[in-house]
């Protein structure tokens, strides 16, 4: 039940684009006819969720293990190794539409690629390790 109302707050409450005003630049761009921000949005939700997924594993069972890396050096290398995951699940998602949906790969444009410098994708990631922490991976999906 806990996670129907955390999903209900995200969708209404904390929403990054309605509430926060964190990227809406792909979201302006493709809002001129609904079936491509349908696409845009399907695709963004797609991004930050898979990105969340693996920058949370990356971050607790590889970079915040004891080998000797200390917090300053950790900081930088999680906001590179983030960059880098969300970099390449934007090339896997337009690789998938460009082979399957031409259309509406041509229809988003120059805006699919900016997913990757999209600041809201990279702050969902940022929070998901630093309000969860390792306690509650569900909640930082949601």
């Amino acid at each position: 039940m806990q996670y129907v109302k955390l999903f209900v707050a995200a969708i209404f409450v904390s929403n990054f684009v309605l509430a926060q005003f964190l990227g809406l630049c792909p979201f302006i761009g493709v809002s001129k006819k609904t079936s491509s921000a349908v696409g845009m949005g399907v695709a963004v939700i797609f991004v930050m969720t898979m990105a969340s997924f693996v920058t949370y594993f990356f971050y607790w069972k590889i970079l915040y293990m004891p080998f000797g890396i200390g917090v300053d050096a950790r900081e930088y290398l999680n906001i590179i190794v983030f960059i880098v995951v969300i970099a390449s699940l934007v090339q896997f998602v337009e690789m998938v539409l460009q082979k399957t949906m031409p259309g509406l790969y041509r229809a988003l444009g120059i805006y699919l690629p900016l997913i990757t410098t999209n600041c809201a994708v990279l702050g969902v990631t940022q929070l998901n390790i630093g309000r969860f922490g390792g306690e509650s991976f569900i909640s930082g999906l949601v």
